[in-house]
């Protein structure tokens, strides 16, 4: 044995390793292709839309601890989010922690979402194990899915959504039942129990979205099951398992039911129609195809053309090359496998083929209820809650890797016996144990994948982009420390125009979230928007602004407004006529001032 192979099987017995190695690449793989070292990591990343609403939250949190109530926004009433129920609760724990480190909102947000790249890699390396794919692919294909499109597509505007590390370890359950393992001990206190009561609750406490999609497959799969094999004791452990999964969700849920019972329903939040079930879903070709913003000219303008001509372009998921050959191969599979009753003629060992059959199967289900019209609009004629099934992509892209590592292994087997028969005689390259060989095939392989994982999934940096959200960042921080050094401590401002919040249709493109802007650059001051629409205290105080602007300063003067600030790209005219009646009727307009990129204005009421 040479000291190669003696290395390679050293490492092969150091079982943390490969998730160690996953960490780092993954991590690495998006320093660079983020460009991270040269970030200003207090500017978040995403400085628009929903990534504005989750930039409040963490700077509630470092403010306050939670998230649930901030006193500074929706003002004099303010913000109690309890009456837009989520159950997504591992996040805030999470920020409530990560406080600890950092004051800054932007920073707060750009660490969780680095974070949540070798986070998804490690879970993904323990999926792809458990599904019997080898070490050095298992590494490779957890870097693969840690940076899938999706995670860069939902960006920090669905941060939540973004950190989908839980999505492997919750597929893990189910491919244990529908292998027919047993996910429950009689011991209470056993590992096993401990493994999967913790996956349950992890999953249930970090996104409903998933934590749905999951318990729907587990639906499915745990029937398919007891169908083939009427053994009603794994039947019921995965019913078990769903009834985890709908206890913690209720759990997380539990202080905004309670708010809900003691000051009535609000039904202006969480509007949804039916019909957006089918505009939220996917389409196959919007999975196979490159995804948006891709660095190969050819494959961003056939996206763009997709999804600027073609209907219902949804959140533009997309697998990535990698991945989409992975589903294309399941869907094959599936197809070969169902018209041959099962019975395959490859060459190829039962565990193989039955494991290719499971992924074959969950990825169907998924596909099923996450494509246009698919089961998704029927469970939509109950009023299900849940509107965007395209988000379902996520568990399909894992599916997808595993197929991809159990082919590429096979073929580095075929590969192996090819170069063993044309040799009889061994030599040091193929000579020593065969899980050495493996590797010096394997190897080169992974590092192929990586790095066209790299090319194809990590969007392009954009400078131009990124410095206008550096420059727009610095102007409302600089245009709200003004206002604060001009007004009294604890001032309320109030803003116009008044946008309910949340989830309104934009006005003239801006966004409900935008009226959160100034509110995250300030220290002692108090923000008229970001209240919940549909209390009587907040639509009272936004129907100021529809009022004559005599009528509307008259108003304001019952809840002690000390200044009016306007967001001028709201307005047609640039918010022109709106200053201008302001400043007359106030008469400051000498002391009435813009930001530095006049999107914002200023006009003092207080005498």
């Amino acid at each position: 044995m040479n000291r190669l192979d003696h290395l390679a099987l050293r490492l092969a017995t150091w079982r943390w390793l490969p998730y160690a190695v996953a960490a780092l690449l993954s991590l690495v793989a998006v320093w660079f292709g983020l460009d991270l070292w040269n970030l200003d990591w207090k500017v978040p990343l995403y400085y628009t839309g929903d990534a504005l609403a989750v930039g409040s939250h963490f700077k509630t949190i470092i403010e306050y601890g939670w998230f649930t109530h901030q006193p500074d926004l929706g003002a004099p009433y303010g913000q109690f989010y309890n009456d837009y129920p989520q159950a997504d609760n591992l996040h805030f724990i999470v920020a409530s922690v990560l406080r600890v480190f950092t004051h800054d909102f932007g920073a707060l947000m750009n660490i969780y979402f680095v974070i949540g790249f070798p986070l998804a890699a490690v879970t993904a390396v323990w999926f792809l194990r458990l599904v019997g794919v080898s070490r050095t692919l298992s590494v490779a294909l957890g870097v693969v899915f840690s940076i899938a499109p999706y995670h860069f597509i939902k960006g920090e505007g669905h941060l939540f959504l973004a950190a989908y590390f839980v999505v492997p370890l919750a597929l893990g359950i189910l491919y244990l039942v529908a292998t027919g393992q047993p996910l429950w001990s009689r011991r209470i206190l056993s590992r096993r129990n401990l493994a999967t009561v913790g996956i349950l609750v992890l999953l249930g406490t970090a996104s409903s979205y998933y934590s749905v999609f999951v318990a729907l497959i587990l639906a499915v799969v745990g029937l398919a099951k007891l169908w083939q094999t009427r053994a009603w004791r794994r039947f019921w452990g995965a019913a078990a398992a769903g009834g985890v999964i709908a206890l913690t969700m209720v759990i997380n849920l539990l202080p905004d039911l309670l708010y809900r019972l003691a000051n009535g329903a609000n039904e202006a939040v969480l509007v949804r129609s039916p019909p957006e079930a089918e505009l939220y879903s996917f389409k196959i070709a919007s999975l196979l195809l490159p995804v948006p913003g891709h660095r190969f000219g050819p494959f961003a303008t056939l996206r763009q053309l997709y999804d600027t001509y073609y209907p219902l372009p949804s959140e533009a998921p997309a697998l990535g090359l990698i991945g989409a050959a992975g589903f294309v191969a399941l869907i094959v599979f599936a197809v070969y496998f169902l018209l041959s009753a099962g019975k395959t003629r490859w060459r190829a060992p039962k565990q193989y083929v039955r494991t290719l059959a499971i992924l074959a199967g969950m990825t169907l289900v998924a596909f099923l209820f996450g494509t246009v019209g698919g089961l998704s609009t029927l469970l939509s004629f109950v009023d299900f809650p849940i509107r965007s099934w395209n988000r379902i992509a996520i568990l399909i892209a894992m599916l997808a890797l595993a197929a991809v590592g159990l082919i590429l292994d096979r073929f580095v087997r075929w590969t192996l016996r090819r170069v063993r028969s044309r040799r009889a005689d061994a030599t040091p390259t193929v000579a020593g144990p065969p899980s050495a060989r493996r590797w010096v095939v394997a190897l080169p392989l992974a590092v192929l994948l990586m790095l066209l994982a790299v090319w194809d999934q990590i969007p392009p940096i954009d400078p131009a982009a990124r410095a206008a959200t550096v420059a727009s960042y610095g102007s409302d921080d600089a245009f709200v420390k003004q206002v604060e050094s001009t007004v009294a401590p604890d001032c309320l401002i109030y803003q116009l125009p008044y946008i309910p919040f949340p989830e309104s249709p934009p006005v003239n493109g801006v966004t409900d979230s935008d009226e959160l802007r100034p509110f995250l650059h300030s220290d002692d001051l108090r923000w008229s928007a970001g209240g919940i629409k549909g209390r009587a205290p907040i639509d009272d105080v936004g129907a100021y602004a529809s009022l004559a602007v005599p009528a509307m300063l008259m108003a304001l003067q019952g809840i002690d407004a000390c200044g009016i600030v306007v967001d001028r790209a709201a307005y047609t005219d640039h918010g022109d006529d709106i200053v201008a009646q302001l400043e007359r009727a106030t008469g400051t307009g000498a002391s009435a001032f813009d930001s530095a990129d006049g999107r914002f204005s200023f006009i003092g009421t207080a005498p």
